[in-house]
């Protein structure tokens, strides 16, 4: 009996109600250069036709595997695919976007990496189109890549490729759905050794009108988000290293998003917020850019002189 061998890139993709763009997106993994691919499609109870597209896909190509399940949201979708993955590689695609035909294009030279990163292109519902190249390179500690996540990251998990035992038994948190990319995968930070930048092939992104992301046009919602987020982080540190990551996130990241939004602040929030900065550790920041590290001094100073 013959072994059976598993794909090199497990491809995990939610779909909800995306009959109108669903088509495209999978079109656009079969053309692939690279062949050796596995896409897990999780048809997370959409009332639209998004299933059938699928599996009619997925009959002409048995790399295409479809599940359908309750709708219960993006987070518990994708923990559904991670389960069912195989390959090497995890790549997470939005059902209403696309891939160039290189994005799943790995150079021998970077198969020893834990993260590559690729370039992406952006395209709002105007067809603006805005493109993110990046140079190829590799942060090879703890401290670069550490110093990455917390200033230049980009926050979703689409324009990156995860080996999958970086992954191991991380999951993403059920009923999030605003950030959980960025919170997944600063749970996975403490097990990336080495973060590539590749500029072989690119991801697109369509940003759509009534995207997830319009909840952080709402302030109050924004603000509830924030602190929420917060404490899930802090809560994910666990060595020293992981806790110079979380605090420099939190004080270089959401204490500042909490200060821009102060005036909306409820009284207990705004004390919340107060005691948070004038409680600052500063040997904890050293992960942060000058430039944040100056806004923080002027804010706690701002707070010690108001008291």
């Amino acid at each position: 009996m013959s072994k059976i061998i598993p794909p090199t890139i497990s491809i995990i993709i939610p779909v909800y109600n995306s009959a109108q763009y669903i088509y495209r997106c999978l079109r656009s993994i079969k053309v692939q250069e690279n062949h050796d691919f596995e896409v897990i499609i999780i048809n997370d109870g959409s009332t639209d036709n998004s299933g059938d597209i699928c599996e009619r896909f997925a009959q002409n190509d048995k790399r295409f595997f479809v599940y359908h399940k309750k709708n219960e949201g993006v987070s518990i979708a994708r923990n559904y695919g991670l389960n069912k993955a195989r390959g090497k590689w995890v790549a997470f695609v939005d059902s209403d976007d696309e891939i160039s035909q290189s994005f799943l294009t790995i150079p021998p030279y970077l198969e020893d990496n834990d993260v590559i990163q690729k370039s992406h292109l952006r395209i709002d519902s105007n067809g603006n189109k805005i493109f993110y190249s990046v140079k190829n390179k590799t942060l090879v500690t703890h401290k670069e890549i550490g110093y990455y996540w917390v200033n230049k990251r980009t926050n979703a998990l689409w324009d990156k490729l995860i080996k999958r035992e970086i992954i191991n038994n991380i999951r993403f948190i059920p009923k999030v759905e605003i950030s959980e990319d960025f919170l997944f995968f600063t749970s996975a930070l403490l097990n990336i050794k080495k973060y590539a930048f590749c500029d072989i092939g690119y991801y697109t992104y369509f940003i759509r009108e009534h995207s997830a992301m319009g909840n952080f046009k709402d302030n109050r919602k924004n603000i509830s988000i924030t602190f929420n987020h917060l404490n899930i982080v802090r809560k994910l540190e666990v060595n020293d290293y992981m806790t110079h990551v979380g605090e420099s996130l939190v004080y270089g990241y959401f204490i500042l998003t909490l200060w821009r939004l102060r005036y909306e602040l409820t009284l207990p929030e705004k004390q919340n917020l107060r005691n948070m900065i004038t409680s600052i550790k500063f040997s904890y920041l050293d992960l942060l850019n000058w430039k944040t590290k100056a806004k923080l001094i002027l804010i706690k100073l701002f707070f010690q002189y108001i008291q």
